[in-house]
């Protein structure tokens, strides 16, 4: 069976999927327990804690905190707008209804767009890349929880 070979958009992509997904899970640990279990005499940690420790550091990655993470998250974006939807002038609410992040530009270039609910919070969200001379297209293998989480870290509003 041959491999798709993916386009260089395609691989922007999937590459910062990885990584929103490596930061989402790093976020949404359990940071008590790991400093926890590390304030703990290693030798009197059982093999499954050591197991879990072991995990959580991985999990944990290059990140010290729930607030680093945060602040790496914040600081990805080149830019985070927002849109309202149609109506008449002087009729309608003019408050957000759709996101964009913008990841990267040129070629490749990559988006998270989505719709805000009435707390403006994310939802609907979805990955698109593009190419050079290639309209937006959605990336197949985004994870739309993740991507919510990711995008719940930002703030629409005034």
């Amino acid at each position: 069976m041959k491999k798709e070979k993916l386009s260089h958009a395609e691989e922007n992509a999937r590459a910062w999927m990885e990584t929103i997904s490596e930061q989402v899970a790093a976020l949404e640990m359990d940071w008590e327990r790991l400093e926890e279990l590390r304030d703990t005499d290693p030798a009197d940690l059982d093999e499954d804690e050591r197991v879990e420790l072991s995990e959580l550091v991985n999990t944990a990655g290059e990140f010290e905190d729930r607030e680093n993470v945060e602040d790496r998250i914040r600081e990805e974006p080149l830019s985070v707008e927002v849109r309202s939807g149609w109506y008449s002038p002087g009729t309608g609410d003019s408050s957000p209804e759709e996101f964009m992040i913008l990841l990267s530009t040129g070629g490749p270039a990559l988006r998270i767009i989505g719709e805000l609910d009435e707390n403006l919070q994310p939802i609907r969200c979805r990955l698109e890349h593009q190419d050079w001379g290639t309209p937006w297209t959605g990336w197949r293998d985004a994870d739309r929880d993740v991507l919510e989480t990711w995008a719940r870290q930002f703030y629409y509003g005034d």
